[in-house]
């Protein structure tokens, strides 16, 4: 009799096991969900996208069994689910208790088309609910693209025999090398254009850098004496066809979000840099550019450019060389412009603007020395620095701020150009460093349809309007855009050139 019991009590356990429970909301039950379409916009092919989430909620006062969630393409489908949890494209009798709700995350991944045209996957997740189906549309935008992963590696070799080797992976660039619009070039780790090679980025091409990827002209490696022949790079975008360099991240979340990449870095290694119409926005520092050992040449060329929204820098100059115009730096973190250690520049009819939450020192900052490991001064006569036709503007008093060792030489000059400055902490009477320069009048840069964001072009009423010297603008007679100079009453202070 014991024997028949606990037979019978343990086919009841199994039975009870395998039965559906009866006590949840039986009627015509509607879920409700936080988003109807999910969007995935533009996600690179071969490349998983971000993962998004839909929360799923029940607001009845009483238990749903969701008899069924999947995936309407099944395994077919580009998308990938976790459904409470677990991993998986289908799942069966799902509990959601009163009042409460479920996340369910999605991702996707899509086959390349070999075609610079962009392609739309679409799915939708199906839920079954008391015999009532309801579904959340899935969209994913997706673009083929030229991949650069590690090809190549260089091991440092320590003296030291209880210290390991450090061994440094990269995607080389090992001859002269052409970048073309066809598809966009996306940056996974580091590109290094190695000494003697070049690249060339042709107009309209699209650059995009994964997380901490850098792209490096010249190897590290070398000390620049030892280096026969250097490496370069030039970008050659137009003013209706400009190069985009930004991270790989296109959600709309991360489009204006600065440290997203590394850097762009010319090496002492690299010579007769050029970068022209480009934008180059959402990395830690825009263009870092060591000492480059030549007196006859800039180490970069630099026109038409944006460089905006690093966490950093935009440009951070050591020693070295630089010509740009008509560029705008602007909304970067630490500084938009750094030149550290002396150099010689020369900046004309550009924009420096910060706005941005994260500005606390000045857009342009100089000095003439740094301080090795030791704490000691080391000179770096700075040659010379001049602005012309600039404006220097932002949300802090001084928008500029120089380190000057009396050691050595600190030759800069600001000439006609708009700043906002602590006049008290300057000589501004000085016409050796401040000439035909207007202080701390608002340029009244256009405002964007978000408050607080501007576009940097001028306003009816700008301070900077017809205040240019002409001979330099005659140097640089169309702006940033294209517009031409000298068709009105004067050209005006800056990169842009405001037209009626």
């Amino acid at each position: 009799m014991k024997s028949f019991f606990k037979t019978f009590l343990l086919i009841f356990i199994l039975l009870s096991a395998c039965r559906k429970p009866d006590n949840y909301f039986q009627g015509n039950a509607n879920l409700r969900f936080s988003v109807d379409t999910l969007v995935f916009d533009t996600v690179f092919t071969t490349v998983g996208s971000i993962t998004k989430k839909i929360i799923v909620y029940n607001d009845l006062e009483e238990d749903l069994l969701i008899n069924q969630i999947n995936l309407a393409g099944s395994g077919n489908s580009p998308f990938r689910l976790n459904i409470d949890g677990l991993q998986g494209d289908i799942a069966s009798d799902v509990i959601l208790r009163s009042r409460d709700s479920l996340y369910i995350f999605v991702e996707t991944t899509i086959d390349p088309n070999n075609t610079n045209s962009p392609l739309i996957h679409t799915d939708s997740i199906v839920f079954i609910t008391n015999g009532n189906m309801q579904d959340i549309d899935l969209v994913a935008w997706g673009q083929d693209a030229h991949f650069y992963y590690t090809n190549s590696y260089v091991v440092f070799v320590n003296n030291d025999p209880q210290i390991q080797n450090d061994t440094l992976f990269y995607h080389s660039i090992s001859e002269p090398t052409v970048w073309s619009n066809d598809k966009p070039h996306v940056i996974y780790g580091l590109v290094v254009i190695e000494n003697g090679a070049s690249l060339e980025i042709l107009e309209g091409t699209q650059v995009y850098l994964h997380h901490n990827s850098n792209l490096i002209v010249g190897e590290l490696w070398y000390r620049p004496e030892d280096v026969p022949t250097k490496s370069s790079l030039i970008i050659s975008g137009n003013t209706s066809n400009k190069v985009l360099v930004t991270s790989d991240r296109l959600d709309e979340y991360y489009k204006d979000i600065p440290g997203q990449w590394g850097r762009i870095w010319l090496t002492a290694n690299s010579s007769e840099n050029v970068i022209q119409n480009a934008t180059i926005k959402n990395g830690t520092i825009g263009l870092h550019i060591d000492t480059i050992a030549s007196v006859n040449e800039p180490a970069l060329r630099l026109e038409n450019t944006i460089i905006s929204n690093h966490s950093s820098y935009g440009i951070l100059a050591y020693s070295s060389k630089i010509e740009a115009s008509n560029c705008q730096l602007n909304d970067n973190g630490a500084h938009d412009l750094y030149l550290f250690a002396g150099g010689n520049y020369r900046f004309s009819h550009c924009t420096f603007a910060n706005y941005s939450s994260m500005h606390q020192a000045p857009s342009i900052r100089m000095s003439n020395y740094y301080e090795d490991v030791n704490g000691n001064e080391q000179l770096r006569p700075m040659e010379q620095a001049d602005f012309e036709n600039c404006v220097i503007y932002g949300r802090i008093e001084s928008e500029i701020g120089i380190d000057e060792s009396q050691n050595t030489t600190f030759n800069y000059k600001f000439n006609n150009c708009l700043i906002k400055l602590k006049e008290s902490d300057y000589e501004t009477s000085n016409t050796t460093h401040f000439s035909n320069t207007i202080f701390n009048e608002n340029p009244a840069f256009i405002q964007t349809m978000d408050f607080f964001e501007y576009n940097y072009s001028l306003d009816t009423l700008s301070a900077a309007k017809n205040s240019a010297a002409l001979n330099i603008s005659l140097q640089f007679p169309f702006d940033i855009e294209g517009k031409s100079r000298l068709n009105d009453d004067g050209p005006d202070i800056g990169a842009f050139e405001r037209t009626e």
